[in-house]
């Protein structure tokens, strides 16, 4: 099975979740004996890594009590633009806000390495920021970190602008929260929920406001600043078991990667991907192959998805061929398969 316990998200973020829990009066000491968390290390240390599992079973618990439903709300008004250590720095030193997106999209994986950031811009010109998730989570955790991310947006870039902004609009997958009277309460966001056929969320921004000028902006502080990050970004994935990687990669992206696309995520070239690979005696394809019976598998087995949609998700063009390949790894086309679990 797919080791899902590699540290792969920064613990600081969850620290501020810690404090809000604790404020409540909420005690969590029996759950981090549980995750074998050592909680003083992490405070000491807020840029150590936990696991997407962890993580999960910390937002499980913490949402177990009715009262805390506003939780992800509260911890995305708890973040500043501080709190993005590095990144956050790099962001006040940009020269608009324009530059400040841009610059959030190329390090989104030291603020948040389960979910990824793009922009484009659409026919009015106006920039689309789009934050996906990266990895597979359980409902619950998901929705809690899309709503938490959004809030801190909102936050973040109001932080930028001293609120002296007229209104932009962000787009959420997550369903209206039972505290949407505190969304309405934030100044120049507008939300819409359930407005995303996929999970995660968009920003809209017009090209006025992505001419603003940022008070803080100086270009030798911020060419300083992202060399550093350049670095942090490379340090993700010294001394990482590379195949370990690329299985969980795989087995938890909502659509099966591209050997290219690993690297980006690793923060990697593709050549020395394969070299790593090889040094572990495997190479992309073989894993790739692995992971694909096991997912294929457990899609037959859990769901009722039909065979062009298992066969999409795991980046066949057509289920043909998806099942051709399943038959030379398995023994039997992907309807015997399903069959023969009835029985």
């Amino acid at each position: 099975m797919i080791n899902k316990t590699i540290p792969l998200i920064p613990v600081r973020y969850y620290l501020r979740l810690l404090e809000l829990i604790v404020s409540r009066g909420i005690s969590t000491q029996a759950l981090f004996d549980e995750l074998n968390i050592d909680i003083e290390k992490f405070v000491a240390e807020p840029d150590l890594k936990v696991s997407v599992e962890q993580v999960e079973k910390f937002v499980q618990y913490c949402l177990s009590y009715p009262a805390n439903h506003d939780l992800a709300f509260e911890l995305g008004r708890s973040l500043h633009l501080s709190s993005h250590s590095l990144v956050g720095y790099a962001i006040l030193t940009c020269g608009t806000i324009e530059h400040a997106i841009k610059l959030v999209t190329r390090y989104f994986s030291l603020i948040m390495p389960s979910f990824k950031a793009s922009i484009h811009y659409n026919e009015q010109n106006h920039m689309e920021l789009l934050i996906e998730p990266e990895l597979v989570m359980q409902p619950l955790s998901l929705n809690f970190h899309i709503e938490a991310i959004a809030v801190a947006l909102q936050n973040n870039i109001n932080e930028l602008l001293n609120q002296n902004i007229s209104n932009y609009h962000i787009f959420l997958s997550i369903p209206q929260p039972r505290h949407l009277p505190k969304f309405k309460h934030l100044t120049s966001a507008i939300f819409h929920f359930n407005a995303l056929h996929k999970p995660g969320l968009k920003l809209i921004l017009s090209q006025t406001l992505l001419d603003y000028k940022l008070p803080l902006a100086d270009e030798m502080t911020l060419k300083a600043v992202e060399l550093r990050c350049q670095e942090q970004m490379k340090e993700i994935t010294h001394g990482q078991d590379f195949p370990a990687w690329i299985e969980s990669v795989l087995m938890n992206a909502y659509q099966m990667p591209t050997l290219a696309e690993c690297a980006s995520l690793l923060h990697v070239s593709t050549k020395t991907l394969q070299r790593q690979l090889r040094k572990k005696n495997t190479d992309f394809n073989y894993i790739k192959k692995q992971v694909i019976i096991v997912r294929a598998k457990q899609r037959l087995e859990n769901s009722s998805d039909s065979i062009t949609q298992i066969a999409y998700e795991l980046g066949y063009s057509s289920s043909s061929n998806f099942a051709r390949a399943f038959k030379v790894l398995a023994g039997m086309s992907p309807e015997a398969y399903r069959d023969q679990l009835l029985f």
